[in-house]
């Protein structure tokens, strides 16, 4: 199986949005995306396995930190080490110190998943959620380049 990268841009929102309803309770909607992709603050990538858009993820970059908005792996894709794949790939596009997350407290396999990359829970957010829940706020630290 063969895994490549790519850039996502506004043509490819229409693709991902079934992998986003199929993978989240609360999905980002189309104007979620289209508003996020056209900020040239965003780092936005596609990742294919056998030439099939399985994932992509979403990211505000800064000179200091990025702040992950949405990484996404189709839910039959899922635990093969894909997102794992998606997320060093983004760190490899661009000189990223830090990156931050918010993530529900209730998002078990989220947390883990985070925690497997070596992001660390750094705050809480009360009440982040629209529905009322908090947000664990992750934090990974890029190591230092000599």
């Amino acid at each position: 199986m063969s895994v490549s990268f790519n850039l996502f841009t506004l043509q490819d929102i229409d693709a991902i949005l079934t992998i986003e309803q199929l993978a989240y309770k609360n999905p980002w909607s189309k104007a979620q995306f289209t508003q996020s992709l056209k900020n040239p603050n965003i780092l936005a990538h596609l990742i294919f396995q056998d030439n099939k858009v399985v994932g992509y993820s979403v990211a505000l970059h800064t000179p200091d930190f990025t702040d992950l908005l949405n990484i996404c792996i189709h839910p039959q894709y899922q635990h093969q080490g894909l997102g794992g794949q998606l997320f060093h790939y983004l760190l490899s596009m661009a000189d990223i110190k830090a990156v931050f997350i918010e993530v529900r407290v209730s998002n078990y396999n989220a947390l883990s998943f985070y925690k497997k990359l070596g992001f660390k829970a750094i705050n809480l957010r009360k009440k982040y959620y629209s529905d009322g829940e908090d947000a664990k706020i992750l934090r990974f630290q890029q190591a230092i380049k000599q």
